[in-house]
């Protein structure tokens, strides 16, 4: 199936952002990439700002698709580990305008501000210990980051067995405890 005119104007947008940077994106190459006239691209975004938000909304909404992907695991832990492998699966070199964008206008931050809560929310309720879920979030964040500013520090068996160990801890020892006793 084709995607849609503001899915093209998107991922156009996505590939010039990687190509030549956010600073450097024009309405008229994000067009000319997306084969779209650029009048055609102001009708779903009204501006260069409007086109960087889609950006961050696509980014936020393709992140939840993919944790969302894993629903049919209902054990404890399992939205934890589905957020663990986002580190590995969702690509991170992709997102590397966006992070420039928000850096740029700090008003982005809001939209994933809001899914940062959503996404803790549900990593608190899942199962297992609030802690081990927190602490899994942010070494796949962590691992992530490091994806995207593409950190050689770590090769590729650590990275595994990292992730193998959490994986393990979400199953075994992660299921939630009473702190209060």
């Amino acid at each position: 199936m084709k995607p849609d005119t503001k899915t093209r104007i998107l991922e156009a947008a996505s590939r010039v952002v990687q190509k030549s940077g956010v600073a450097h994106m024009t309405l008229e190459e994000v067009a000319a990439e997306a084969k779209v006239s650029k009048g055609g691209l102001l009708y779903h975004f009204s501006s260069k700002e409007a086109l960087i938000k889609g950006l961050v909304d696509e980014y936020i909404a393709q992140f939840d698709q993919f944790l969302d992907g894993h629903k049919k695991d209902t054990t404890p832990g399992s939205f934890t580990r589905a957020y663990l492998e986002s580190a590995l699966f969702f690509d991170a070199a992709s997102c590397v305008g966006i992070v420039s964008a928000i850096a740029n206008d700090t008003s982005l931050l809001a939209p994933l501000h809001k899914a940062y809560a959503r996404w803790q929310f549900r990593l608190e309720h899942d199962g297992i210990d609030p802690t081990l879920a927190t602490m899994v979030r942010l070494v796949a964040d962590g691992l992530w980051f490091s994806f995207l500013i593409g950190t050689p520090a770590l090769d590729e068996v650590m990275v595994k067995r990292i992730l193998e160990q959490l994986e393990a801890e979400t199953r075994t020892n992660g299921v939630k405890r009473d702190i209060t006793q």
